[in-house]
C-alpha cells in the first residue's frame, strides 16, 4: 500500500517502523531534523521535512495516489487541518488520525477522517480495565455517543444471587445481552436466574451501564 504518515513522535515512530517492515511504500511528513534522521536510518521511506499542512510539500508527494494517510502529530489544529487536505483536496480514500485532545475527536471526526483515536482515553481505558479485570472488563466505550458495553461476573457471594432479572430493576437504558456460565452462554430473559461466577454482559447508556455494575457485583457485608 502507498502510505502516507504526518508526525515522527512517539506514536509515528513506532506506526513508521511497522508499516515499513510489512513493506508499504511509505511517505514521511516530519519537521523535527533529528527525526527525519532516524527514520532515514531505520525505516524505508520518503522522507519531507517541514510541516504536515505545507501545501507545497502535499503537492509534490503524489496524494492522490495514497491508499492511506495517517495523522499522527501532537497537535490537533494540525490534524484537523492535515486531514481536510488529505480528504477533501486528494481524496485519500482511508484517514487515520490522532485526537491529542478528547474534546477534539469530533472536529476531527468532521473533516472525513474515517477512523479518530484519542490515546489518553485509549490509555485510560487500559489501566481501567487492568484495576477492574478480576470482575470486569470493559468491552468498548464511546463517551461522544454515551455508549458503554461491559462485562462484569458476579461475586460467588453477590447479592443478586437467585433473583431473577426482571427483578433486580436495572435502569431502562441498559441491556443484558448475554451471560457466560459452565463453559457456555445464554440469552437470557427477564426470567433468568442469577448464580455466581455468572459473566454478564451489559450494553447501554455509560451512566446505567454503571449503575446495572454496581448492583451485579454488590456484595452485601454482615
Amino acid at each position: 500500500m502507498r502510505i502516507i504518515v504526518l508526525g515522527a513522535g512517539d506514536i509515528g515512530m513506532s506506526v513508521i517502523h511497522c508499516l515499513s517492515q510489512k513493506g508499504n511504500i511509505l511517505t514521511v511528513i516530519e519537521k523535527d531534523e533529528k527525526k527525519c534522521k532516524h527514520i532515514s536510518d531505520h525505516a524505508d521511506a520518503a522522507i519531507f521535512k517541514g510541516s504536515a499542512t505545507d501545501l507545497k510539500i502535499w503537492n509534490g508527494i503524489e496524494a492522490d495516489k495514497a491508499d492511506a494517510l495517517f495523522v499522527l502529530t501532537n497537535d490537533d489544529k494540525a490534524n484537523i487541518r492535515a486531514c481536510e487536505i488529505g480528504k477533501k483536496q486528494f481524496g485519500i480514500p482511508f484517514v487515520i488520525a490522532r485526537a491529542h485532545q478528547p474534546e477534539n475527536i469530533e472536529k476531527i471526526r468532521e473533516t472525513g477522517a474515517d477512523a479518530v483515536i484519542c490515546p489518553s482515553l485509549e490509555t485510560r481505558r487500559l489501566f481501567l480495565n487492568s484495576l477492574e479485570s478480576r470482575s470486569l472488563e470493559t468491552l468498548y466505550e464511546k463517551d461522544e455517543a454515551r455508549y458503554k458495553m461491559v462485562v462484569v461476573t458476579v461475586p460467588p457471594n453477590g447479592s443478586v444471587i437467585g433473583k431473577t432479572l426482571d427483578s433486580l430493576d436495572f435502569p431502562e437504558a441498559v441491556r443484558i445481552t448475554t451471560v457466560f456460565r459452565n463453559g457456555g452462554f445464554e440469552f437470557p430473559t427477564e426470567a433468568f436466574m442469577l448464580k455466581g461466577e455468572d459473566r454478564v454482559v451489559i450494553s447501554g447508556e455509560i451512566e446505567a451501564v454503571d449503575k446495572a455494575v454496581e448492583k451485579l457485583a454488590y456484595v452485601e457485608v454482615t
